[in-house]
């Protein structure tokens, strides 16, 4: 049975690091460290931290300026940046020897980590690190965070939601073409609302937060990693003698729960197989 998802703070100081965690009945084991993409937060990663959590703790922190976080105070930030704050907010753990998993942003910055603080990562789980070919970056830059204003009528709700929607169908959202069609099933609307809700709490650090992902140079850094390392498919062949992580990415709180159990089984033998 899946391990009861609990919350928390830890101060850092930047302000408040609000997480997600699970699992803490066995700290006999190493932790997990888990870093959600954007645009949202740790919530998306639920039903994996509770399956991971049955035989591991399991922490996964909404990233600064995101969720239930404390804002961001600044007008740009690097990669680099998120990933020691992400660092400070494990150090207040109490995390000092941990295993680490990130998705799209969260992919990001738990590469950097990795480089970063070798010492103190024990193994790497990148689940679709979100590798964008330099060409589209332009494009993304102009055009990929909408107008996220605030007024009196409310519109912000409706466009917040549609682009949480449209992610979905389309890559980049705002090409709605069969040619950019994702081929994949909505969420169901439970899913859409919370999410688009978690959304709204970080929209003011959005911007700032996918400016600093399109200015990351992933590839480079992905080549420079040097430990163990589960990883889905383009980031496995950058990554010196990675593992494959040899499942189509699905996000895990609208994947079906057979896809989350396998995923999680997967994750677990590898991190088992590095003790």
């Amino acid at each position: 049975m899946p391990s009861a998802i609990r919350r928390g703070f830890v101060d850092i100081p930047e302000g408040q690091i609000h997480y997600r965690c699970a699992g803490l009945e066995h700290m006999d084991k190493r932790p997990l460290i888990m870093i959600h993409g954007e645009p949202a937060s740790s919530y998306i990663l639920e039903p994996t931290i509770a399956a991971l959590g049955e035989s591991r703790p399991v922490y996964a922190p909404d990233t600064l300026g995101t969720g239930d976080s404390s804002s961001l105070h600044v007008d740009s930030l690097e990669v680099t940046d998120l990933a020691e704050i992400t660092f400070s907010a494990i150090t207040v753990l109490g995390c000092d020897d941990f295993d680490l998993y990130g998705t799209y942003t969260g992919g990001h910055i738990a590469t950097e980590l990795a480089l970063a603080h070798n010492d103190a990562i024990n193994a790497l789980v990148l689940d679709e690190a979100g590798l964008i070919p330099d060409e589209d970056i332009p494009d993304l830059v102009a055009n990929y965070v909408p107008d996220l204003s605030i007024d009196t009528h409310g519109h912000q709700f409706s466009r917040l939601f549609q682009w949480v929607r449209d992610q979905y169908i389309y890559f980049p959202w705002y090409k709605r073409d069969k040619d950019h069609w994702r081929n994949m099933n909505l969420p169901e609307a439970e899913v859409l609302f919370r999410k688009t809700m978690e959304v709204l709490k970080g929209k003011d650090s959005i911007p700032v937060i996918f400016a600093a992902v399109f200015r990351h140079d992933l590839r480079t850094a992905l080549k420079q990693i040097d430990m163990p390392t589960l990883a889905t498919a383009e980031e496995a062949e950058l990554v010196p003698g990675a593992t494959l992580l040899d499942m189509p990415f699905r996000e895990a709180v609208s994947a079906p729960i057979e896809y989350v159990s396998k995923k999680a089984k997967r994750i677990n033998t590898f991190l088992d197989s590095h003790t």
